[in-house]
């Protein structure tokens, strides 16, 4: 989800209809959008769909409300004329950000409210499509001042030189990712290449060093601009041509004229901006089957065609068209929803439900709650930690072999903290206590949470199961304080238990038990100072784990 400033007024003129501010919030629906503040002529639009980068922004907000609200239907109609210019690709850039589309847009009339608008729909699209300038990293440049035919290529880090945007003096490429603030910010986007990327002109004047920072001189759209560059840089084609289309395309809605780039790759050649039509089949039956409603075939096209869809009826089949700057639709499903958002959600009646059987509290969350209320009138401190966690807490911060333990793994982890589920509670707990080290002692502390460990003989080859993990620290934790709460929550709950002594990786020697309570097992016991410095702690920590 993201936040668009939009004037009232501009949208307005945009849809090419009048909204009554008592009317906006119904309006902005059919854009999936809600307003979160309106100060005036100023508007602040929550968009909830995050795949759908066309809509962030004025432009795209108004094209969607339009076909809605006016006679206007189906897939946007923009004429898109040959520049003659070419962008020159040198194999050079094509290990280090290998793909660029662009067009150039005439007839600009620049104004502060396009702009705002159209720095605004930049940002937006690099920090959430392109995650964070990734996957797509968007340039605009003052067309009037760069010399065909364009050059993307790659220079080393001390080969070229140019004025960075909103800096006054030359900078080398390596000195920009070292001190311009933008260089800083993005840095990590380069890292490890011996060659960074540059888009110049044929006089090898620099337009910007993808994806950092455009250049003082050329890329720099100020009120006198007439024509604009727009290019996009990133690591997959379809990925940069969809970026290039939605900044292109919000240009068009404000009447501008639109020209074509071919770009030149050493093997190929591609033209952009491209907005031919995408394509779907759905079954007009199915949208009744999802949506509950008895709706004609008609009455489904003429949904879709509100949700900007051109669509062809074949025998119950509808052959869909849309509109080349949308990249969310997977799925017969995503076209549905469109369907439903042009019928209006608000008009959807609901049914009670109606099963043959009566809702009741599952008996295991009965229990975690009558545990729970036992250890909260023990006075202590109910905690939650993550579920997903690291192998280095679970199991070498406490004393195990890291390789020869096996977890429930994700398979592409976005980060080393967060890799696997965890099978135990209590490295979770001494994280915790960790972390609250400046918080006044004894910090007696309690988690009832799912623990996840490999199993064969279940169906799915994982056995999901509710701990109790209680955690005393501080002066007094010790064996016998630990003991009397596991003796205090068994009475509580009418348990039987028994202990045995037993060697554990993290407790200490002859200070530790295992617990059986109804089939069920778990440990009991003092930790070891070399657990507790792993985990930074000086207070002595006792422990209870028990499946429940």
């Amino acid at each position: 989800m993201a936040n668009v400033s939009v004037s009232l007024k501009d949208l307005c003129g945009l849809v090419g209809k009048k909204i009554p501010q008592r009317e906006l919030a119904d309006a902005l629906m059919f854009a999936k959008s809600e307003v979160e503040s309106i100060n005036g002529d100023s508007v602040v639009v929550e968009v909830k769909d995050s795949n759908r980068p066309d809509l962030l922004s004025t432009e795209g907000i108004a094209r969607e409300i339009r076909s809605r609200l006016t006679s206007e239907r189906g897939v946007p109609k923009y004429r898109v004329r040959s520049s003659g210019v070419s962008l020159i690709v040198d194999k050079s850039v094509l290990p280090v950000r290998p793909c660029i589309a662009a067009a150039i847009v005439r007839n600009v009339k620049v104004t502060e409210e396009f702009l705002v608008q159209m720095v605004q729909l930049q940002e937006k699209v690099c920090l959430t499509f392109g995650r964070k300038r990734k996957e797509a990293a968007i340039g605009l440049y003052d067309w009037g001042k760069l010399k065909p035919p364009m050059h993307y290529t790659a220079y080393r880090p001390r080969e070229k030189r140019f004025i960075p945007l909103e800096y006054k003096v030359e900078m080398d490429l390596e000195e920009i990712l070292l001190e311009h603030p933008k260089g800083k910010e993005f840095a990590q986007l380069l890292q490890g290449q011996k060659m960074y990327p540059i888009l110049e002109d044929d006089r090898r004047a620099v337009a910007s060093m993808p994806p950092i920072i455009n250049s003082q001189l050329t890329g720099k759209v100020s009120e006198k601009t007439q024509e604009v560059l727009v290019e996009v840089t990133g690591y997959s084609q379809e990925t940069v041509n969809t970026a290039l289309n939605v900044m292109v395309s919000a240009l068009a809605e404000r009447g501008f004229d639109v020209y074509s780039v071919r770009v030149k790759y050493p093997n190929k050649a591609v033209v952009t901006p491209d907005f031919t039509p995408k394509k779907i089949t759905v079954n007009a039956r199915d949208v009744n089957d999802f949506s509950g409603l008895q709706l004609g075939e008609k009455e489904i096209i003429e949904l879709l065609r509100k949700a900007r869809y051109d669509v062809k009826q074949s025998g119950g089949r509808l052959q869909c068209n849309y509109p080349a700057y949308r990249q969310d639709i997977m799925h017969p499903v995503d076209v549905i929803e469109d369907a439903l958002v042009s019928y209006g959600y608000n008009k959807i009646k609901p049914l009670p439900v109606r099963i043959a059987t009566g809702g009741k509290e599952r008996q295991e969350t009965a229990l975690a709650e009558a545990v729970r209320e036992a250890c909260i009138g023990l006075g202590l401190q109910e905690v939650l930690t993550y579920t997903m966690t690291s192998k280095q807490k679970q199991a070498a911060m406490v004393g195990l072999d890291t390789e020869k333990e096996q977890f429930v793994e994700i398979a592409n982890p976005v980060s080393e903290n967060y890799v696997v589920f965890r099978k135990q509670l209590f490295p979770e707990l001494l994280d915790f206590l960790a972390a609250n080290k400046h918080v006044q002692y004894p910090q007696n502390i309690f988690e009832i949470g799912k623990t996840l460990r490999l199993d064969g003989a279940s169906e799915t080859g994982v056995r999901e199961c509710n701990t109790l993990c209680v955690a005393l620290c501080g002066k007094g934790a010790e064996f016998t304080a630990i003991k009397s709460i596991l003796g205090a929550v068994a009475s509580a709950m009418g348990w039987e238990y028994g202990l045995l002594e037993t060697a554990n990786s993290a407790l200490a020697d002859g200070r530790g038990a295992l617990v059986k309570i109804a089939g069920k097992e778990g440990i009991l016991g003092e930790i070891k100072k070399e657990v507790l410095q792993n985990f930074g702690l000086g207070m002595p920590v006792a422990l209870l784990e028990i499946e429940i």
